[in-house]
């Protein structure tokens, strides 16, 4: 009795003394994250692995911009669709203010805009010179229409608003012939739409192949450091470490590989990003592309 109390004793002042379980796990994990960054400066042997983690990295960000540039291409043409109407040249500037206010109050059409012929031809003085000059030298007079440009809410608009063309009331302004321009133009959109989604799935599939690469190779990498460190996991083992002891240097190797990989393709992603608009000025601020 007196040896069973005296174990006792000295059990409670040995649980007494010990650290809690929670500070417990942050000394493990401290340890396991320090020799972890020893063994990564000692040996040299991860460079490679962070080549291969860097590149897969980029490819899958990438990958990444193409997948969201295809889904804003389709959201751009579902909220975007824009048309001009020429009037024709018969048709009286109070009969096309009317026409358009009558546009303004339809719930599909987000926006209209109302270009006279004379605003036509200062703006082609502006953006195309040696086209005005042409038109003067041979004495050509203003070619343009006076024209509505109209922006539906939505692509599925484009029956009813060719539904509402089609109405008598409409045949002396708007000509008839470009109720089957804007059925071409529906197709278009729609075809572009199709590569759109063949794009977004595209993207998505060699997403899903590059984030099963991305694992392979960090598994690869993990099953290499501890086949090169299989003496040091056998002593530990044999003096009765724990398995999360002896994994978790590896982890925290894999795990500072790959955000290192992360960041350091971020940053190169993110100048690709800023020289995007030099290389193509259409997606500069004032290009064609500036939505997108």
């Amino acid at each position: 009795r007196l040896l069973r109390a005296v174990e006792n004793n000295r059990r409670h002042r040995i649980l007494a003394h010990s650290p809690p379980r929670v500070s417990m796990h942050l000394i493990v994990f401290r340890r396991s994250f320090r020799r972890a960054v020893f063994s990564l400066w000692r040996e040299g042997g991860w460079r490679t692995s962070f080549g291969s983690l860097l590149g897969i990295c980029t490819l899958f960000q990438f990958l990444l911009l193409g997948l969201l540039a295809a889904a804003a291409m389709r959201s751009l043409l579902l909220s975007h669709s824009d048309l001009k109407l020429e009037m024709r040249p018969e048709a009286s500037r109070g009969e096309v203010q009317q026409f358009l206010s009558t546009l303004l109050e339809l719930p599909y059409v987000e926006r209209a805009v109302y270009i006279t012929r004379e605003q036509a031809l200062a703006r082609i003085k502006t953006e195309d010179p040696s086209l005005a000059a042409f038109f003067e030298k041979f004495g050509v007079n203003n070619p343009f229409p006076d024209t509505i440009g109209i922006t539906l809410t939505s692509l599925a608009d484009y029956p009813t608003f060719s539904a509402f063309l089609s109405d008598s009331r409409w045949q002396a302004l708007v000509d008839p012939s470009l109720l089957s321009s804007i059925t071409h133009q529906e197709e278009r959109v729609h075809e572009l739409l199709r590569v759109a989604n063949g794009g977004q799935n595209l993207a998505s599939i060699l997403l899903l192949l590059a984030c099963a690469i991305l694992l392979s190779t960090v598994i690869e990498f993990t099953r290499r450091s501890a086949l090169g460190r299989s003496a040091e996991v056998l002593v530990e083992r044999l003096m009765g470490a724990d398995s999360s002891v002896l994994v978790l240097p590896f982890i925290w190797e894999a795990t500072l590989l790959l955000w290192g990989s992360i960041v350091l393709s971020s940053l190169v992603l993110g100048l690709f990003l800023l020289m995007l608009p030099t290389l193509v000025p259409a997606l500069s601020g004032d290009g064609a592309l500036a939505p997108l």
